[in-house]
């Protein structure tokens, strides 16, 4: 039965991709698709997303304060601020008031910087600030826990950490989490029973699932990672009939304590291997990760122990063009994840200076594959990345994203908005 559903959902894609020219994307974040990317440097570095019409773009928080408005806050001092994902606080007091941000910088400078959307204060704390020991290192996911706390984590190798801070306003306390896993974490998402999805951003690394003992403490639980038990009749790596590995030394074939090293415990396990898992996005009844390499995103249900893996955005299935073949509009380093609240996925690229967001919409027809693909966006700002695409739950018309690593130095968080 599997067979023949994953089958199908390839053929279907692969016969009828969506190309440039797409139907308008509807919900409160509706537009009508971009038709190419635009060209690097071809918009003013103050205002450099290339978007459609009837969407307005505003500065939010700036390193150089070299644009007009916004807040200028220079969190990493004498180096890129690399600001890399944004959530806020979507429970409890004053929802969506504050913006928090990773800074993906090396050498122990990592940081969380929070701002006040209301009244434009920041803090920016390092581990440092709580007695932790070595200090942060490329720090990138962030994510709002649906208890109200805030996690983080490192992109720092092998032994990442993933850190849970408690919340209050601009004020942060933060501590290690080191059963969630060791790895070089990226994507973090937490489905309304706790659990907490994770992947190690490494050509062969995981995706894990972290199940704890009692719903909303990360202190102890038992980690899994993900295999494909039965490849599909598609021959697409990666995708079939799933299954979750408990990573509990002593079973399975694990040797190592995952929370020492959750790649070496994943690895004994003989789960499956992806390129480069990074950013995680839960819609619904299903988890959505995108792995780089490959130019595609996974959707993985998560209403079974054996879930039905599918390509549900991607080169190899066709429904969006390999930017490699068609550098006008096709797809390159897909990266970080949002949703919107019409259940559209969002995808922006890791594309220096021409750093593309795409919308793949909802599996209406349930062959597991998006039924529509569209350009929303271009960044275009010379050397830089977008990163930490988001909407908030309090601006369901509006998208935070991040221009990382400019040129000229001036790393911002901007707020595209619906007119």
């Amino acid at each position: 039965m599997f067979r023949k559903i994953i089958s199908i959902a390839a053929a279907a894609a692969i016969s009828a991709p969506v190309l440039a020219g797409a139907p308008a994307v509807k919900g409160p974040f509706s537009f009508e698709p971009q038709t190419q990317s635009a060209v690097p440097g071809s918009l003013p570095a103050c205002a450099p997303i290339a978007l459609p019409a009837g969407f307005s773009q505003t500065v939010l928080v700036q390193e150089s304060g070299a644009c007009p408005g916004g807040v200028t806050l220079d969190a990493v001092a004498g180096q890129s601020d690399l600001t890399d994902m944004n959530t806020v606080n979507e429970t409890g007091a004053h929802v969506g008031r504050y913006l928090y941000r990773t800074h993906e910088t090396g050498g122990g400078t990592a940081a969380i910087s929070v701002i006040d959307q209301t009244t434009g204060q920041t803090a920016v704390y390092t581990a440092d600030d709580f007695g932790i020991a070595p200090a942060w290192s490329r720090f990138d996911g962030i994510e709002w826990t649906p208890w109200g706390s805030l996690l983080a984590a490192e992109e720092s190798g092998e032994f990442g950490r993933l850190f849970e801070c408690a919340a209050d306003g601009l004020n942060l306390d933060c501590v290690d989490r080191p059963a969630v896993g060791r790895m070089s974490h990226e994507g973090i998402a937490v489905d309304g029973k706790g659990n907490v999805y994770v992947g190690d951003e490494l050509n062969g690394g995981s995706i894990y699932k972290f199940v704890s003992e009692s719903y909303g403490d990360l202190s102890s639980g038992i980690l899994y990672a993900l295999n494909i038990a039965d490849e599909g009749a598609d021959g697409i790596s990666g995708t079939g009939l799933g299954e979750w590995i408990a990573l509990i030394p002593g079973a399975n074939g694990v040797m190592t304590d995952p929370s020492v090293s959750a790649r070496a415990a994943a690895n004994e396990a003989g789960a499956t291997n992806y390129l480069r898992p990074e950013d995680a996005e839960i819609i619904g009844p299903n988890l959505f990760f995108d792995t780089t390499t490959d130019r595609r995103v996974v959707r993985i249900p998560l209403n079974t122990d054996q879930p039905l893996v599918t390509e549900f955005f991607g080169v190899n299935i066709g429904n969006v063009p390999n930017e490699s073949s068609n550098p006008a509009y096709g797809l390159s380093g897909p990266d970080n994840l949002a949703s919107d609240a019409a259940g559209n996925l969002y995808i922006v690229e890791d594309n220096d200076g021409e750093s593309d967001v795409w919308v793949a919409g909802p599996d209406l027809n349930q062959d597991g594959v998006s039924d529509r693909v569209a350009l929303f966006a271009t960044v275009t700002t010379l050397g830089s990345e977008g990163t930490g695409i988001y909407f908030s739950p309090t601006k369901p018309r509006a998208m935070y994203i991040n221009v990382q690593h400019a040129d000229d130095g001036n790393d911002m968080t901007m707020l595209i908005s619906k007119d």
